[in-house]
Order: structure tokens, then sequence, then C-alpha cells
């Protein structure tokens, strides 16, 4: 059987033991829906929808948790002010931890991008090195393919006597 069925079918023993709804007919006419209605959702033909769990809430005078008819709390059935203060905190607590999760992998994705514009430095000063080193070569590799004339005309560049 399915959960939300499942809970249904909870809420309706507990109404039938504590409430004046004592039986499917007087759930259904409450609720707005026929009998069959009701029993499909026992019997797990139909399943329980939002619709269903808001008439259901309403028929029972709002006294069900909505997170545990709709199966989101396990552990709080009814409304009260224990349950409510107990699942605030816990959300509280959830929320926080969320938070502190979060910065964590804020600060460590930050670290990875200083690194990678540490490395990008690093790259961009060695390509610079490298453009000045091809530089030189051009420059000396074109003054070794003068013409020795030009070489000889040249007083700085004439060979000591």
């Amino acid at each position: 059987m399915r959960l939300r069925n499942n809970i249904f079918a909870a809420a309706l023993d507990y109404l039938k033991r504590n409430t004046e709804i004592k039986t499917q007919k007087e759930l259904a006419r409450r609720m707005g829906v026929t009998e069959t209605t009701i029993t499909r959702i026992l019997k797990d033909y139909s399943e329980v929808t939002e619709d269903i769990i808001t008439k259901l809430q309403t028929a029972s005078g709002c006294i069900f948790n909505l997170q545990w008819l709709r199966g989101e709390d396990p552990d709080h059935m009814l409304i009260d002010d224990d349950s409510i203060h107990i699942s605030t905190v816990y959300q509280d607590s959830m929320v926080n931890e969320t938070i502190e999760a979060l910065k964590k992998q804020i600060a460590i994705l930050e670290k990875r991008i200083e690194d990678k514009d540490t490395m990008l430095r690093m790259k961009d000063k060695f390509i610079n090195m490298l453009e000045l080193q091809l530089d030189m070569s051009k420059r000396d590799s074109s003054f070794h393919n003068q013409p020795a004339s030009l070489m000889a005309s040249d007083p700085v560049l004439e060979p000591k006597k």
C-alpha cells in the first residue's frame, strides 16, 4: 500500500477512536466525497491527492500535522505546540547545517579559483619568457645570417686585431 494511503488509514483510525467521526460514511460526508472514494483509498485503488489531504484536514478540524499527512514527517501525527516546536528546531538545525556545509564548499571553491589564478599568472610569465627567448633567437639568427661585408663595416663588429 502507498505511504499516503497508509497514513490516511491511520488518520481514519485515529478519528474513529478519538472523535465523533466513527464511520467512513461520516468522514466522507464531512469531506464532501463519496463513501466509494474513502473505500478506494483504503483498498489502495486510488492514491491520496493534495485535495484529499486538504479535505481530510478540514473535516477533522485541522488536528493533523500536514507534513505527517503528506508522509514528510513520520513523528508528529497531530498539530500541537510541542511537535511544531520540535519540528521548527529540527528545521532550523538542518538549515544551519546546510549553511555551514555550503560555506565550506564556497571556501574550497575560492581556494581552487585562487590556485588557478596563480597557475595562470605563472603560465603568462612562462609565455613571456619564451617570447623573449624567441625574439632573442631571431635577432641572433638574423645577425649570423648577415653578409660579412655588413659586419665588417660596423666598427662594433669588426674583428679585433
